[in-house]
């Protein structure tokens, strides 16, 4: 096969993979986008080339720089030099996993060990970018299936790492049907093929119209407004004070306030300027204007005493010495002293701050210095959009918030957070019978960002059965049930409300107590396939050498 073909094949590869992707893409080209770069890997695997991790590599590089500049090129807005480098090095990791797989081609072993090997090594990588430190999970192929939630209802068990391996598999048993063509075997594999795919949807399908959602009779539930403040964060959000936030976001909220509301969700960074972790949580010094949006929030707490506050901040902690490995040093009028930026969410009403979280999942780059003791020269060039230079401090737990004269908890994920499957289980685990999750996405402007954003949260409450209460700034802000359905969806950029009942949920689901258990396996897996394959290579050596002798 020529070069040209092969390279043509792997473009061909790329641009599938980009039109199945959400939002507007269509997720049942995913399960043969790969068939062609596949193909490819198989006729270079066959040739026994040369450095065959390489040669794989060179062919699927192009693939995957096509589908990962076609589908997130709107990092751009934010981040101009953060979206080439984070489009170049993500489609080489996966170029890495693709040569990773033509290299163990090459020891000609039955076909059925090619998609065992594929499987492992893709889930191995995806689970790796969930837990390293250029952690970029936006590509995982669980995520496609986003727009329609209706056909993976089993995530609930499996997580997102079961839409992996559906879309894995099915594109092996695509490639293995076109292999067969003038064979006997193509009926049986085109069958195998056809019911891969449609047995998983039509099990979901059953499962999406029969779950048993609570009704309001039988369930706890909350009266809960979510506030879209529509807040310009280039050029409003660091020019107003926090009380010209709070008043914002009241104008907005009071007219759905009733005597029922028990929470109004609030977006990332609502009330945008710093505060100090002490006079927060203390009340001391809190007669300085930053403060001065609380006094709005208690007087509208004063006519509604049940009223609980979930909104996004920016919080400062200052330590006598370097407490954390985020701690900075800071030299003050009062001393020498460290201090921490965190992009937090907080909990307020009528005992005042009672809950703080702070944002656990970075983002690479811009609120995290990647590996700081190899890259802690470049640690001033991490620069948090919320308006902190530096890399930001972390949480050690998924806290949940208790509500004020209510039993009930919720876990509040903070922006991206909400990509993160294992990670959004664990406020879960940690109690939350409803998840408010709040973010900031007008960074990235009016693009597909902010959809694919919005749509990731609908398989985390499938996966989890929680109602989620979205409040974005500038949208899309909405409430999704435990189905994975949302209602009252936002528009784009309008300055809005909505109201709505939340269902409190208690149950656990088998993906939420067990986690990404699936991305183990295949990593243990992985880690055997690569021992076998250096015993294999080792063992045929030394025969050939015997023959030689």
């Amino acid at each position: 096969m020529k070069t040209l073909v092969r390279l043509g094949l792997s473009l061909l590869s790329g641009v599938l993979l980009w039109l199945s992707w959400p939002p507007h893409g269509f997720p049942l080209l995913a399960f043969f986008a790969l068939v062609p770069l596949l193909w490819v890997g198989e006729t270079v695997a066959a040739e026994s080339p040369r450095f065959p991790l390489f040669k794989g590599m060179g062919y699927a590089y192009p693939a995957f720089l096509v589908w990962n500049a076609c589908t997130t090129w709107w990092v751009w807005n934010s981040t101009p030099e953060g979206s080439i480098a984070m489009m170049l090095l993500n489609s080489l990791f996966m170029a890495i996993v693709f040569g990773a797989w033509v290299r163990f081609r090459t020891l000609k072993l039955p076909a059925i060990t090619s998609p065992v090997a594929f499987a492992s090594f893709w889930c191995s990588w995806e689970f790796l970018h969930l837990n390293w430190d250029i952690s970029w999970p936006w590509l995982n192929l669980g995520n496609l299936f986003s727009s329609c939630t209706e056909y993976v209802q089993w995530y609930e068990i499996t997580g997102a790492f079961g839409g992996t391996l559906w879309v894995i598999v099915a594109n092996f048993l695509a490639l293995f049907f076109l292999q067969a063509l003038r064979t006997s075997g193509r009926i049986i594999l085109g069958i195998s093929c056809l019911l891969w795919i449609v047995l998983p949807a039509t099990a979901s399908l059953i499962r999406y119209h029969t779950y048993d959602m609570p009704n309001e009779d039988s369930a706890k539930s909350i009266e809960v407004v979510v506030v879209q403040q529509n807040t310009d964060p280039w050029v409003e959000e660091y020019a107003m004070t926090n009380q010209e936030h709070a008043a914002r976001l009241l104008s907005v909220a009071r007219p759905l306030i009733t005597e029922h509301t028990d929470l109004v969700v609030c977006s990332e960074s609502a009330i945008a300027n710093t505060l100090l972790y002490e006079r927060l949580m203390l009340g001391r010094g809190r007669e300085s204007q930053v403060y001065s949006a609380f006094d709005l929030f208690d007087t509208t707490i004063l006519t509604h005493p049940e009223l609980n506050f979930i909104f996004g901040t920016s919080v400062a902690r200052y330590y006598e010495t370097k407490a954390t490995p985020t701690a900075r040093f800071m030299e003050h009028a009062i001393g020498k002293q460290y201090v921490d930026y965190f992009n937090a969410s907080a909990c307020y009403n009528r005992y005042g701050v009672t809950g703080l979280y702070y944002k656990s999942k970075l983002v690479p780059g811009v609120e995290k210095m990647p590996y700081p003791k190899v890259f802690g020269f470049l640690e001033d060039l991490a620069v948090d959009l919320g308006g902190t230079s530096g890399s930001l401090g972390e949480d050690t737990e998924q806290r949940c918030f208790q509500l004020a004269e209510k039993q009930a908890l919720i876990g509040c994920p903070i922006c991206y957070e909400s990509a993160y499957g294992e990670h959004f289980g664990k406020f879960v685990q940690n109690g939350a019978q409803a998840m408010a999750v709040i973010t900031n996405d007008a960074w990235w402007g009016e693009t597909p960002g902010h959809q694919q954003h919005f749509l990731f949260s609908k398989l985390r409450a499938v996966e989890s059965r929680r109602t989620i209460m979205r409040a974005a700034n500038t949208g899309i802000s909405a409430f999704i049930d435990e189905r994975g359905d949302a209602h009252q969806v936002t528009r784009y950029g309008e300055r809005t409300a909505i109201r709505q009942r939340v269902l409190l949920n208690d149950h656990l689901t088998f993906y939420t107590r067990y986690g990404d258990y699936l991305a183990r396996f295949c990593a243990f897996l992985a880690a055997a396939i690569v021992l076998a394959g250096v015993v294999i290579r080792i063992g045929r050596r030394r025969s050939l050498k015997v023959k030689v002798d």
